[in-house]
């Protein structure tokens, strides 16, 4: 979306999309769907046939009946339980496939180099194909669309390209904001597969009216509606199709619109491609409003579960940090009138929180802490709202990215190596044999549970006396 760069799975599919007239591989025997084969030029065609009529023609649940009546048939012959195979006929229904031979050469690479992708990611679709039926149904969108993430992320929402897209949708950030996301230092909502799915589904809708066709909306959705009105104009071409051949639009474009067509063919008839699609999964979990600053791993502890639980639950915090304020949570269905009755509180208990508020003193300046805190000025700015550091005074209160008895204590005694920053990679292990100490007295000067996960960036204590309180926060 807008000059993206996709993550090299599906860079490697649309190479080969783009570069393969290869014809898929042969069906396997099927008592009712075969595939009708697909060739240039470009026209609608349906994917699947039956001898009595073409699926587009018929009632998805009419479809669905015939074939679970024809699976019933064989088990009446044979003897044997037969579970008839989940297919996804509203997804085929929902839009015309093209004929198209790049359609073809992803077809080919799907069923075969990148098959175990393709299968774990249509099977991490059943998490997320509830909530994005219901959002494609309320903006009047073909249902197919539930499976553009096998191509865009996988459907793994904390993913981020090298270009800055992330979540299920792959949203930039402009993008995102421009359809209601909230993107900041504390909440990335790109990441909440429900509000992302939301955003998408009106952003395609308005894609869709610019240019009323389902590839060259495709194609706008991957590299920009602005990209494909010049690219139309420039060309005289009418169709992405005529685009692909003139190569007007960039590769990976160019790669996108078949691999997708290729995802939903296989999505509306798994079995021959030799595939499976799971039932969706429904998630024992309730929403509960909390006041912040607090953090994800305290919450686990007072939900109990484990933290990497409640990080799932919860992508659209990256940092495992509610923002000041209210805030709406996912927490187990088990957990959520306790942790809702103590909403407003929680906040007061958190001792691990590595936020804490500092009212800034006479000579004490953005630019002045970032450097006793050994982050950068654009992170304080960042995690405030703040466009410039002239918006804050004297007398002002912001936010800083570590906790309160680490402050005390770089205020106090200077910050010259009491506090490491934790690189990637790194464990308590090594940075406890880094700095010569045990794991038990690491975890001590940091008053951590062996269970907290450390995150890149959050400073740790590694010598010095513990705390003591902070004067004016």
């Amino acid at each position: 979306m807008r000059n993206r760069r996709w993550p090299p799975l599906i860079v490697l599919a649309c190479a080969f999309a783009c570069a393969s007239p290869v014809s898929p591989p042969a069906p396997a025997s099927h008592p009712v769907a075969a595939v009708t084969p697909v060739a240039a030029p470009p026209q609608t065609a349906p994917a699947l046939a039956t001898a009595a009529a073409s699926p587009t023609r018929i009632e998805a649940e009419e479809f669905r009946h015939a074939l679970e009546n024809a699976y019933a048939q064989i088990v009446a012959r044979t003897g044997m339980t037969v579970k008839p195979p989940t297919v996804d006929v509203e997804a085929l229904v929902s839009m015309p496939i093209p004929q198209h031979k790049t359609i073809n050469g992803a077809l080919s690479y799907f069923s075969t180099g990148l098959k175990d992708s393709i299968q774990t990611s249509l099977t991490r679709s059943a998490k997320y194909k509830t909530l994005i039926e219901r959002a494609l149904d309320e903006y009047k969108l073909p249902r197919g669309l539930a499976y553009l993430p096998v191509i865009e992320s996988a459907y793994v929402p904390t993913l981020t390209s090298r270009a800055g897209a992330h979540g299920i949708w792959q949203f930039m950030p402009e993008t995102a904001r421009e359809y209601g996301l909230r993107v900041d230092w504390w909440v990335d909502e790109r990441a909440d597969p429900e509000r992302s799915t939301r955003a998408a589904a009106a952003y395609i809708k308005d894609l869709y009216r610019q240019f009323n066709d389902w590839p060259l909306t495709l194609a706008a959705y991957n590299a920009g509606p602005g990209r494909i009105r010049r690219a139309l104009a420039g060309t005289g071409a009418t169709t992405f199709w005529d685009l692909l051949d003139q190569t007007a639009v960039p590769r990976e474009t160019r790669g996108y619109v078949p691999t997708f067509f290729a995802t939903l063919m296989i999505a509306s008839d798994p079995a021959t491609y030799g595939f499976r699609l799971t039932e969706p999964v429904k998630f024992d979990e309730k929403r509960v409003e909390i006041e912040g600053p607090l953090s994800l791993a305290f919450l686990a502890q007072v939900a109990k579960v484990d933290e990497a639980t409640m990080l799932e639950l919860n992508p659209a915090y990256p940092r495992g940090l509610l923002p000041p304020g209210k805030s709406v949570v996912r927490v187990p269905t088990a957990a959520a009138e306790a942790i809702a009755a103590r909403a407003a509180t929680l906040k007061n208990e958190d001792s691990r929180i590595a936020v804490c508020s500092f009212t800034l003193r006479q000579g004490y300046s953005i630019k002045r802490l970032a450097k006793l805190l050994g982050t950068k000025p654009d992170v304080i700015l960042a995690m405030n709202g703040l466009k410039s550091a002239n918006r804050v005074h004297t007398g002002d209160s912001i936010y800083l990215p570590l906790r309160p008895r680490e402050l005390s204590a770089i205020l106090t005694h200077g910050s010259d190596g009491a506090f490491h920053a934790v690189k990637r990679g790194e464990t308590y292990y090594s940075i406890a044999k880094k700095f010569r100490l045990s794991i038990e007295e690491l975890l001590d000067l940091n008053q951590l549970a062996v269970s907290h996960m450390l995150q890149p960036g959050e400073k740790l204590r590694v010598k010095g006396a513990r705390t003591m309180s902070a004067g004016g926060m």
